[in-house]
């Protein structure tokens, strides 16, 4: 189990890696982005709006800038609260490189694009579920502490490319997304 669990995408892995990682799950679980992280060339983070018991909508206040201040004031001993965020966020951009590979050559064939993969989508879940609670620990004054929702929404601002570092006119691509409200009691 451990081995097909660790192996590369494969035929046997998409049939199943589900039945895999329920068998293994939570007490063999694996991320390996602890060894061999990627360098970033991104900012990215979350914001977040509540809707209150009144049925008003908050406007969208940036959850994540926190967590980043904290680790840039500390140089010695910096907080790890950043890595909450930028875990759970680097679960929903990054996909399976052989996967990543077959998108992009339909996308240049115009073919349809291959929908999401059932632990694709899972592991997206997880991740905004995870998201969310973050974002719910950091608005505790907003609506008199009655949040009946939360929404995230996801950015991702691409930086330029290094050998255009020079040129001010250089722009980078941005992502945002909005994820589905999430009910505050499923947070708890």
């Amino acid at each position: 189990m451990a081995a097909l669990s660790q192996a590369p995408l494969s035929p046997a892995k998409l049939v199943y890696g589900d039945r895999v990682a329920e068998y293994l799950d939570p007490y063999f679980s694996q991320n390996w982005q602890l060894f061999a992280p990627t360098p970033l060339s991104d900012d990215r983070g979350i914001l977040a709006r509540a809707a209150c018991a009144d049925g008003s909508v908050t406007q969208y206040y940036d959850v994540s800038a926190r967590g980043v201040e904290k680790a840039q004031n500390s140089r010695f001993f910096p907080s790890r609260e950043i890595r909450i965020v930028s875990a759970h966020l680097q679960n929903i951009t990054s996909s399976e490189e052989l996967l990543r590979r077959i998108r992009q050559q339909q996308t240049n064939d115009k073919k349809p694009l291959l929908p999401p993969l059932p632990y694709e989508k899972a592991t997206e879940a997880e991740s905004v579920k995870g998201l969310s609670r973050y974002a719910y620990d950091q608005l505790p004054a907003v609506c008199d502490g009655e949040t009946v929702k939360l929404q995230i929404r996801m950015y991702v601002h691409e930086l330029p490319p290094w050998s255009q570092r020079h040129d001010p006119s250089a722009e980078g691509k941005g992502l945002v997304h909005d994820f589905a409200w999430q009910k505050t009691r499923n947070l708890r």
